[in-house]
């Protein structure tokens, strides 16, 4: 990152929740799911039919979120997302760790002021909006209208791949290769899911496209105007 670049100065405004930290945490992970994808079906040479969908899915997510707070031309834009990141990273670790009682445990008032000072600071910053976090849905549908026009999209794979994240049968109903088979009861059908390479590879593309999205921004962010 050249330290003329709008990425540079985005850090600068929201130091110490800087921008780049929040975007390299999304390409991170969302790289990482992809290895683990590429370890599980060309290294292991195991095809499941619902795992593949659960780590595209996190590739999907988390590159959504870089995009989103990448993307935007203006300066108060790209910090203003990058705080609403980190607070509903505060709100998050807050719900997950205050019920364990930990005695250190800093209160989360002090983390959500510490992220409305560094929005105050600056008058074009959306304090209403970094306040109420974000929500994945919307990230990954503004991503879909503009990270990969004309492509494999966004959300409806995201979509596809939450639906067998979270069990839910209208996406190997949709999507798998089902063999039925009869049962002991009229009123019931058994059904057999697999899955083939042709249908990974959908995912996989849909998330390599918008991965290659992040990175060209990231590029454009990171190097000087001029």
């Amino acid at each position: 990152m050249h330290p003329h670049s709008p990425l540079a100065r985005d850090n600068a405004w929201s130091d110490q929740y800087q921008v780049s930290h929040a975007v390299m945490a999304g390409i991170v992970s969302g790289t990482d799911h992809m290895h683990a994808l590429k370890t599980l079906v060309v290294d292991a040479q195991k095809l499941h039919w619902a795992a593949p969908a659960s780590l595209v899915r996190g590739c999907l997510e988390n590159m959504a979120t870089a995009f989103w707070i990448l993307h935007p031309r203006s300066r108060s834009e790209r910090v203003t997302r990058t705080l609403q990141w980190y607070m509903q990273n505060a709100k998050d670790q807050h719900k997950a760790i205050y019920p364990l009682g930990i005695t250190d445990y800093k209160p989360q008032d002090q983390r959500v002021a510490k992220i409305l000072a560094v929005a105050e600071k600056h008058p074009g910053l959306d304090v209403k909006a970094v306040k109420g976090g974000y929500f994945s849905t919307a990230v990954v549908t503004y991503a879909d209208g503009l990270a990969d026009p004309g492509g494999l999209g966004v959300l409806f794979p995201w979509q596809l791949c939450s639906g067998f994240a979270h069990g839910r049968p209208w996406a190997p109903l949709s999507f798998s290769e089902r063999e039925e088979r009869e049962t002991d009861s009229p009123n019931v059908v058994g059904i057999r899911f697999t899955s083939d390479m042709t249908r990974v590879l959908y995912l996989v593309m849909a998330a390599m496209n918008l991965t290659q999205a992040v990175l060209r921004t990231y590029q454009e962010r990171a190097r000087p105007l001029y």
